[in-house]
């Protein structure tokens, strides 16, 4: 087993372990990560600020009804959905915070793991720095990921009221519904955590692969976890190679994608997929001088980077 298939391995291994132990602090499940000790506390702190701002985006609305109630003891339902969707959906910073707090995680994840696989993969072209594409990439999806959360939230606020409207129900009821909503639970934090160490694991390797002038090809691997039943298209995917600057085409979907997990996929495609990919190396170039690998190198980061 090469150095990238055991990093891969044990990364797989880690994130299985956290999505079976739900109530296990992500520091504390057990997986051997040498060189890169210090990631399982980065997703933990990435979770613990996802369920701050969680707990704070709840807040937000539960006070906002004892205030409309505060005020007119006869306030409607109706004026209630009215008042937010209209006002306070359009203050709410969660996605502008968990945006920021996402490209973070996404850019340090990502440094560590490339500094591991481009190391593993040839030690004579150590990572050094990341390319404009995956910098923009971060910037990007930590945007779309964040607006996505907060709009799931605003739809299910939304449901809630509007199910009360329908319903009859007081606004005791709508309190008590809202504070118990999952989009606000920790465990939708935990789980955004682990996909998107997953989603920076797929990245990082893109990016390994790119810059390392040995990577010709890379391989789609199937893998999944004990809660996950396997894709029939996925398992499909395993085996087959692409250039390492080409697009995988899923089995049976027609649906491309550059990684395991890319944003640009459907949810269909992308939510709890625990494949991999690893590279496909021309051992003629690992046998060139540092300064030639090097200068390939370079060549390639100048078309990342234009």
């Amino acid at each position: 087993m090469s150095k990238v298939e055991q990093l891969l391995k044990s990364l797989n291994a880690f994130i299985q372990k956290a999505e079976e132990d739900d109530d296990e602090k992500l520091t504390d499940v057990v997986a051997d990560f040498p060189g890169l000790e210090s990631l399982p506390k980065i997703v933990e702190d990435y979770e613990k600020e996802i369920a701050k701002l969680l707990r704070n985006q709840r807040k937000l609305y539960l006070n906002e009804i004892k205030r409309f109630v505060s005020k007119d003891d006869k306030l409607t339902l109706e004026a209630l959905l009215q008042y937010f969707t209209n006002n306070l959906f359009a203050a709410d910073e969660f996605a502008e915070e968990l945006g920021e707090v996402t490209a973070e995680f996404l850019q340090l994840t990502v440094e560590e793991l490339c500094k591991k696989m481009m190391e593993s993969i040839d030690p004579d072209i150590p990572f050094v720095e990341t390319s404009t594409q995956t910098t923009n990439w971060v910037k990007d999806w930590s945007t779309k990921l964040a607006d996505l959360m907060q709009l799931n939230t605003h739809k299910a606020i939304e449901e809630v009221l509007t199910t009360a409207i329908e319903n009859g129900d007081s606004i005791q009821d709508v309190e008590l519904k809202m504070k118990n909503l999952p989009e606000f639970d920790r465990k939708r934090a935990r789980k955004t955590a682990i996909t998107e160490i997953l989603t920076a694991s797929s990245r990082a390797q893109w990016e390994s692969y790119m810059q390392s002038p040995a990577v010709v090809k890379k391989k789609w691997k199937h893998s999944g976890s004990k809660k996950n039943q396997p894709r029939e298209n996925h398992v499909a995917m395993d085996g087959v190679e692409v250039g390492v600057d080409e697009e995988f085409e899923i089995e049976g979907s027609g649906e491309t994608c550059q990684y395991p997990r890319d944003p640009s996929l459907s949810a269909k495609e992308r939510v709890n997929c625990h494949c991999t990919m690893g590279p496909v190396v021309d051992e003629s170039i690992l046998g060139l001088s540092q300064e030639e690998k090097e200068k390939l190198r370079q060549e390639a980061l100048k078309e990342l980077n234009s």
